[in-house]
């Protein structure tokens, strides 16, 4: 009942749960969350180019791709990614 009246006072929209001001907590919580996030898809694309290494060609065939599309995928840094992802 206090946030609903210091909500209503504050002028904010009684739904909103955000508080007014955000502050650096929120702010560093906001990019300690970006950089995880970052971390994971890192870790990910590295994932995905080992398994594509391993594809044999005729699962390459299936897909699409060519040893030298899947060579010039793998060397790749784990931060790089192409505009086309496999």
């Amino acid at each position: 009942m206090h946030t609903i009246l210091k909500r209503r006072s504050l002028g904010l929209p009684l739904g909103d749960s955000r508080p007014p001001s955000l502050g650096i907590g929120f702010r560093l919580c906001e990019t300690l969350q970006r950089a995880a996030d970052t971390l994971l898809a890192w870790q990910e694309r590295r994932a995905q180019r080992i398994a594509l290494a391993k594809l044999e060609d005729r699962m390459l065939k299936d897909i699409g791709l060519t040893r030298a599309d899947v060579a010039a995928e793998v060397t790749l840094p784990f931060w790089r990614r192409r505009g086309r992802e496999f």
